[in-house]
């Protein structure tokens, strides 16, 4: 028997909004979501929000911020 393949799915400005909404629709139907943010606080905070929610298995946050070099590595 073939084993499901997992969905994963990156959500930015995910920390309020749309983004927030989108990530907990996802999460809600079993994908695996990056939910990132420019601001690490807030980023922290709406990942407590969707946990809360008993969506932990299916979330994770990743700070992002694409005006930071640092954040976003160039691909050669």
């Amino acid at each position: 028997m073939a084993e499901a393949t997992k969905r994963h799915a990156v959500v930015t400005g995910a920390n309020k909004g749309i983004g927030f909404e989108i990530c907990k629709q996802l999460a809600s139907k079993g994908i695996m979501v990056v939910l990132t943010a420019r601001d690490e606080k807030r980023g922290l905070e709406a990942l407590g929000k969707l946990k809360e929610l008993g969506l932990s298995d299916n979330i994770v946050f990743h700070h992002l911020d694409i005006a930071d070099g640092l954040a976003a590595p160039p691909t050669y």
